[in-house]
């Protein structure tokens, strides 16, 4: 935990001293498209649960700008890829793919060169094994939400970071459904606007 509290000190500090951009690219009708890696671990009685992935996101800003001060802002929907997606656990690992379909995102564009982003979250995992292990299924859904930061380092350019609070499980289509009922994901990436 120690580490990821220094990254993201060590971003801040980078956002913090960047060039100021004056025209930023979260605007409507922008494409985004960007590589990024994930990883994290599940939460409480999951705890033992880890989780890697690497892929790629391509999005689209829909709408004008619109709101007050620092609420002004742009909804944007986006895709994820990840073509490998690993969990480790206690003797063994799975290994897999995701597809989220659905990231609906709110970005806040009041500021120069930083834009604060929500996004709500929805996809499918596959993997190679039944995941958890167990009479469970080789096919997994994950919901949740996120917060992160676009830190733009040219109007065109943006160093990404985001941290999700996810929920994994196979919605009793296996026989069993433990899931992992709360994990907590930290993702780092780079996008391109046009």
């Amino acid at each position: 935990m120690r580490n990821r509290c220094v990254l993201l000190l060590l971003l801040v500090t980078f956002a913090l001293t960047a060039s100021a951009q004056t025209d930023i690219s979260v605007k409507h009708p922008n494409w985004n498209y960007g590589l990024f890696a994930i990883g994290g671990s599940g939460l409480n009685n999951e705890s033992d649960v880890h989780m890697f992935g690497v892929g790629g996101r391509l999005g689209r800003v829909l709408t004008e700008q619109h709101g007050p001060g620092v609420l002004r802002g742009t909804f944007e929907w986006n895709a994820e890829l990840l073509p490998f997606y690993q969990f480790y656990y206690p003797g063994d690992k799975a290994t897999g793919a995701v597809i989220n379909p659905i990231v609906l995102k709110y970005n806040f564009t009041h500021g120069t060169n930083l834009a604060p982003y929500f996004e709500a979250i929805g996809g499918v995992i596959f993997t190679n094994k039944n995941f958890p292990p167990g009479d469970t299924a080789q096919i997994n859904f994950n919901t949740g939400a996120a917060v992160g930061l676009n830190i733009f380092t040219r109007n065109t350019r943006s160093l990404v970071f985001d941290i999700r609070a996810l929920h994994i499980s196979n919605a009793s289509i296996g026989n069993h459904n433990p899931g992992i009922n709360a994990s907590l994901q930290f993702t780092l990436g780079y996008s391109w606007w046009k």
